[in-house]
Order: structure tokens, then C-alpha cells, then sequence
């Protein structure tokens, strides 16, 4: 997808989509993507892009999980590219019931790969992301102002989503997920009442383009549906063959702290 002043360079990950926003003379790579990722992540950005990792100025993550963020730390230590995050992303592994969660999450991360068929790789990676830049609800985007996070909790606390405005393009992460042309909630929702207020502010953004981590289509025109049918399907609550992931999300301390909206 191609604007003025950069191309959107959609990046099949191991089991999700990262997007590489591509300027004249710097590059930022939209969410942290797995642990797998790293080689071709580099092998793209060198080969197909044709420019020295160098370029990379900045990993934009949207929250913790290994599917999003497994791959930003590596990348940071190989590579020198610094890691901008929500400010309080390392509460969420935090401790002895982080510990627990982060191994829970990885192992969901692993059962989700092995569903889409996806080759037998390691996802574990450090727990703590470390940012070099702690990003709030509206916090541009240290070097790429024309980008703004989004505090979008629901999944977990601290997520966010990315927003052009200039161009109306969003990154909404796991916000909204594409199965087989149906937008579905993430699994879990551990804040159902934050995360419809999270869709509904997106509703109220009205984005011309919704850029998915999870979904079968690179760029999706927006429309009302994306909103009112996860909304609608958070309603109903999670279906009984789902709740076991529900269960084993909740080891977290930052869970237990903000059981009201649960």
C-alpha cells in the first residue's frame, strides 16, 4: 500500500501479520512480531527491501504476548533497533504469577501455531521488553510523528493500537480478529467492558483502513460490522470449548488487580 510519503509493506510473520511502513530514509516495523521472525524480518528488510538494517529506527509493540513482542528484543540486542511500548507493558509478566503467565501465554502461542500448521519453532523469548520508549494514550511515535498510539485495553491492560491519522490507517493488533470473513474478539477477552469501550472508540474513529494481526487479507476497507460483531459476540461470553484459556490467562497479577473489569 502505497502513500506520499511511505509504503506499507505487509510481512507474513510465523503466526500473525507485521506491517513495515517504509520512508525515504528510515523504517518502522508495526508490532514485535514471534521469535522466528527475526532472520526473516532481516532477510526482508535487506533483500527485498534492498536496505541495511540500519534503516530500521524503531519496533512499535502493542502488548506483551509472544506473538507480538518475541521478536523486538532479539532484534534490539542484534541490531541496535530500539523498542517503543505501552509504559506499563512489563507489569503483565511481572513476579512470580507473571512467571506463570508468560509460560502460559507461550504455550498457548505453540498450540495456536500448531493449528495453522505452522513448522515446529522455539517461541520463548525474554519476558521483560525493557522499552526504550514508553508510549501513553496518544504518545506519537518517537521519529515517526505522523503515528500515535491508542490505549486499547480488553485483551490485556496495556494494549495499544497504532493510527495514522493523516491517512486513517490503524493497526488494531488483536483487537479484532479475521476468521474466514468473520471479525471475532481475540481469545481471551479478560475485560470485556474495556475492550467494547476499546471497539467503540475505534467506531468512533471511523479509520479508512484497519490493519489486522490476525486476519486473511493485508489491508481491510473499515466498515460498522468489524465493531458491532465482535461487540455482540463478547455479549453472548465465551463459548464453553473456549473457557480453558480464559482460565489459564488470569495468573497474571495485573488480572487480579483489575478484576472489576473482568
Amino acid at each position: 500500500m502505497k502513500f506520499k510519503e511511505f509504503k506499507i509493506h505487509h510481512f507474513k510473520g510465523y503466526v500473525q501479520n507485521n506491517y513495515i511502513v517504509e520512508y525515504k530514509d528510515k523504517i518502522l516495523i508495526i508490532d514485535g512480531a514471534s521469535r522466528p521472525d527475526v532472520d526473516p524480518l532481516h532477510k526482508y528488510i535487506t533483500k527485498t527491501l534492498n536496505s541495511p538494517v540500519e534503516k530500521v529506527k524503531l519496533f512499535a509493540v502493542t502488548h506483551c504476548h509472544p506473538d507480538h513482542a518475541g521478536a523486538a528484543g532479539i532484534f534490539k540486542k542484534r541490531f541496535g533497533t530500539p523498542i517503543a511500548a505501552p509504559h506499563d507493558i512489563d507489569e503483565w509478566y511481572h513476579g512470580f504469577r507473571g512467571t506463570l503467565q508468560h509460560l502460559s501465554d507461550t504455550l498457548q502461542s505453540r498450540f495456536m501455531a500448531r493449528k495453522l500448521k505452522a513448522k515446529h519453532r522455539v517461541l520463548y523469548y525474554n519476558k521483560r521488553i525493557g522499552p526504550d520508549f514508553k508510549l501513553y494514550d496518544r504518545s506519537v511515535l518517537p521519529g515517526f510523528e505522523d503515528w500515535e498510539a491508542i490505549h486499547s485495553p480488553g485483551h490485556t491492560m496495556h494494549n495499544i493500537s497504532f493510527y495514522n491519522k493523516k491517512y486513517g490507517i490503524l493497526y488494531v493488533s488483536d483487537t479484532i480478529i479475521d476468521s474466514r470473513g468473520k471479525f471475532l474478539p481475540p481469545v481471551p477477552v479478560l475485560f470485556p467492558e474495556l475492550m467494547k469501550q476499546t471497539l467503540r472508540r475505534i467506531g468512533m474513529i471511523k479509520p479508512e483502513y484497519l490493519l489486522l494481526a490476525h486476519g486473511g487479507q493485508p489491508f481491510y476497507k473499515f466498515n460498522q460490522k468489524m465493531i458491532d460483531d465482535p461487540i455482540r459476540i463478547i455479549n453472548a461470553g465465551p463459548p464453553i470449548y473456549i473457557r480453558l484459556f480464559y482460565f489459564i490467562s488470569k495468573f497474571t497479577n495485573v488480572y487480579r488487580k483489575n478484576r472489576e473489569h473482568a
